[in-house]
C-alpha cells in the first residue's frame, strides 16, 4: 500500500540546524536586514521578548493554551516580500495559485513544549499567549526557527540561522490527550455516519462495516488474494486507491501507476495479521508491511466480502503522517472489497 502524507508546512515546525556556542556574528547581516525591513514596514509592530514582531491580534475566547502538550493550528506564511510560501487554508492556496488537489488542506496537529521541542521557537513564542479562536500575524525571524529553547534573543542570535516570515496563525484547539482527542473525534464521526457499528472490542478506537457479505469461509494461511481498496481522511478524501477513476478525482493519478486489484499475501505460517503483506508483482519486490489497521480489517474478511475499516492513527501513520495528504494524528478509513484474481 503506497500512502502518502500530508506535510504541515515544514516552516511551522523546526527544520534548521542549532549548533551551540556558533561564531560571533552569525546572523549580523541578516539581523540588520530584518532590523531596516521591520523600520520601514511595521515601525509600530510590537516586540516580543524573543525578538519576534506581533503585527495584528485578535483575542480568542475559548481556553487558554496554558500547558497543554498539543495545539490545532491553521496558519498561512509569507516570504517578507509578500509572496505565499505555505498554508493550510485550502481558500488562500487557490488564490496565490498553489492549490494542490491530492494535498490535505485544514487544521493541523503539533506537540509543543520543552519537553517535545516539536515546534519552531519562534511559534511557540507566539501561541504560548493566545485563547482558543484566537488569531496573530507575526514575523518571526529565522534564527528563531529552531525548536531547541534559549532564554533570550542573544542567544538565538548567537546559535541558530534559517528564513524569515510572516505567520498568520489561528488556533483552533488545545487538548493533552492527542489519543483521547483522536478517539473522541471518531467516535463523534461514527455515531453521525454509522450510529449502529460497534468499537473493536481488542483495538480500542478501531471500527469495521460490512458494506456486502462475503463466502462463509476463511482464507487459509501461506495463499493469495486480491483487492481494491481506497484510503480516506474522515472529511471523505481520498490519498491512496486502486481504482483509476477514483485517482482521477482526487488528483491521485499518475500514468506511470498500474490501476488493478493488489495482491495480499495472507498471513505466513504463524497466522498472525501482522504478517499480511502487499505487493502486485511476481517477485514481490514492492510488497511491505502494512499499516496495523488495515491488516488487522483485512483479517476479519472472508472470501468475496467488502467493508470499511475506521481507526485512530495509533493504528496507522502516527504522528509522522504520510507525504502531502495525511496529517499527523489523523484518523483514517479504508474502502476495501476482495476480488477475484485479475
Amino acid at each position: 500500500m503506497k500512502s502518502r502524507y500530508i506535510i504541515i508546512a515544514a516552516v511551522l515546525f523546526a527544520l534548521v540546524s542549532c549548533a551551540k556556542e556558533k561564531s560571533a556574528g552569525l546572523n549580523d547581516d541578516t539581523k540588520r536586514y530584518f532590523d531596516a525591513w521591520i523600520s520601514q514596514n511595521h515601525p509600530t509592530a510590537t516586540k516580543t521578548p524573543l525578538g519576534a514582531y506581533i503585527l495584528s491580534e485578535t483575542p480568542g475566547t475559548g481556553t487558554f493554551i496554558s500547558d497543554s502538550a498539543f495545539v490545532r493550528v491553521n496558519y498561512t506564511t509569507y516570504t517578507l516580500k509578500g509572496a505565499l510560501a505555505t498554508t493550510t487554508l485550502e481558500k488562500k492556496a487557490r488564490q496565490a495559485g498553489s492549490y494542490d488537489k491530492s494535498s490535505y488542506y485544514g487544521p493541523v496537529v503539533a506537540w509543543r513544549g520543552e519537553e517535545q521541542d516539536n515546534l519552531a521557537a519562534g511559534v511557540e513564542e507566539a501561541l504560548s499567549t493566545m485563547k482558543v479562536g484566537g488569531r496573530k500575524t507575526v514575523v518571526i525571524p529565522g534564527w528563531l526557527s529552531e525548536s531547541e529553547r534559549y532564554d533570550s534573543e542573544e542567544k538565538y542570535l548567537k546559535n541558530c540561522s534559517g528564513t524569515d516570515y510572516i505567520y498568520e496563525l489561528e488556533l483552533v484547539d488545545v487538548f493533552n490527550d492527542v489519543d483521547r482527542w483522536e478517539r473522541d473525534s471518531l467516535l463523534k464521526f461514527m455515531a453521525a455516519n454509522y450510529p449502529a457499528a460497534k468499537e473493536d472490542t481488542t483495538l480500542t478506537g478501531f471500527f469495521y462495516v460490512k458494506t456486502k457479505a462475503g463466502e462463509d469461509k476463511e482464507f487459509a494461511s501461506d495463499t493469495t488474494i486480491y483487492l481494491n481498496y481506497t484510503g480516506r481522511l474522515l472529511n471523505g478524501k481520498a490519498f491512496d486507491t486502486t481504482i483509476k477513476d477514483t485517482a482521477k478525482v482526487w488528483g491521485l493519478y499518475s500514468a506511470s501507476k498500474e490501476y488493478a486489484q493488489t495482491k495480499v499475501n495472507w498471513y505466513s505460517a504463524s497466522e498472525n495479521y501482522n504478517y499480511i503483506t502487499l505487493g502486485n508483482n511476481s517477485s514481490d519486490s514492492e510488497t511491505g508491511n502494512t499499516i496495523t489497521g488495515f491488516a488487522y480489517a483485512l483479517d476479519k474478511m472472508h472470501p468475496g466480502e467488502a467493508g470499511k475499516c475506521f481507526f485512530i492513527s495509533k493504528y496507522g501513520y502516527s504522528s509522522g503522517g504520510s507525504g502531502s495528504t495525511i496529517p499527523a494524528y489523523s484518523p483514517l478509513c479504508f474502502e476495501l472489497e476482495i476480488t477475484e484474481a485479475p
